[in-house]
């Protein structure tokens, strides 16, 4: 698969306090529903050199409606399609290339493969090549067009209907993922979940928590393995770059502390300089809880960065168009 070219790529804002109830009415709430903006490699027929535009005025729809925030979910996005309706040869010296261009955008869950949203532009446009009209054409697609107003608030709206209808299998699918030892995607899941459908979003939290547990333990277990392995070797620095990546909430974190000893007593007894390597500490003013929810998020967000744009499958969209 081609590269899937993704604006604002992150996870949803995690605020930890101060949060109010759901409320679908509040468009202060509907705000806090963020959006990316993808042209999948699958919707064929649109010039490389038109996309990056086309996600520029997508962007747009979205800061002019309230979602253009800096944070934002590769999970939700808008995704365009775009038919030719027509197309002709001027009847001019030089010929120039006349495109009629419908646009239909759509708001997805690219995870659970549904349209909450879309919506419907058409476009002219003349240029020299067909290439340069199509180009032309996404130039004079207003993102100011009342319809598109309306075409996001009923995507955001969705978006909160489905998560407080479905949280359940939401949940569920988190734990299977989880129990596949696709952590990284569970936690993405479990973190995609908007602040404003409050219940659902607290079950996910709580939740998050115990798979960021079982990640951190799963990991800690690679890592101490490429720690022994390096120092078997006498690979100091090898086993240095392995224990450094052990924090102090991972169960093997006390296994680490005491390769680190045995390593700087061995260098010792054999007359070595003197290994300076640390293990990480804790901090005692940070709140353990939240320390972990925004490793969660961390990794989450790494997932989403890359694993999320590689592993989405848009064929349910654009196969039988």
């Amino acid at each position: 698969m081609k590269r899937i070219s993704v604006l604002f790529l992150a996870i949803l804002a995690l605020p930890f306090i101060g949060l109010s109830q759901n409320s679908q009415g509040k468009s202060d709430d509907m705000g806090r529903v963020a959006l990316a903006a993808i042209v999948p490699q699958q919707a064929e027929g649109i010039p490389d050199g038109a996309r990056q535009m086309l996600q520029n005025k997508m962007q747009q729809i979205a800061t002019l409606n309230g979602i253009g925030a800096a944070s934002s979910n590769p999970r939700f996005c808008i995704v365009p399609m775009v038919t030719v309706l027509s197309k002709e040869v001027t009847p001019t010296a030089p010929p120039m290339q006349a495109l009629n261009l419908e646009f239909t955008f759509y708001i997805v869950d690219a995870v659970s493969k549904s349209i909450f949203s879309q919506t419907t532009y058409s476009a002219k446009a003349v240029g020299q090549t067909e290439d340069k009209a199509y180009i032309a054409a996404i130039k004079n697609l207003n993102p100011r067009v009342g319809q598109f107003k309306g075409f996001v608030e009923t995507g955001k709206t969705k978006i909160m209907e489905y998560y407080n209808s479905q949280c359940d299998v939401v949940l569920k699918g988190a734990q299977a993922l989880a129990g596949q030892k696709k952590y990284e995607e569970a936690l993405f899941v479990l973190l995609s979940v908007p602040d404003v459908c409050r219940e659902c979003f607290d079950k996910c939290m709580d939740l998050s928590i115990d798979v960021y547990k079982q990640y951190a333990n799963y990991k800690c277990t690679e890592y101490m393995s490429g720690a022994k392995a390096s120092w078997a070797a006498m690979n100091t620095d090898k086993a240095a770059e392995f224990l450094g990546k052990i924090t102090p909430d991972m169960e093997c974190y006390p296994e680490a502390v005491q390769l680190v000893e045995e390593i700087k007593q061995k260098q010792l007894a054999d007359g070595a300089n003197v290994w300076t390597f640390k293990m990480k500490q804790f901090d005692a003013n940070v709140d353990k809880e939240k320390m972990m929810i925004q490793a969660g998020k961390d990794v989450a967000v790494a997932w989403g960065n890359w694993g999320a744009s590689e592993n989405f499958d848009w064929g349910w969209l654009y196969s039988n168009k």
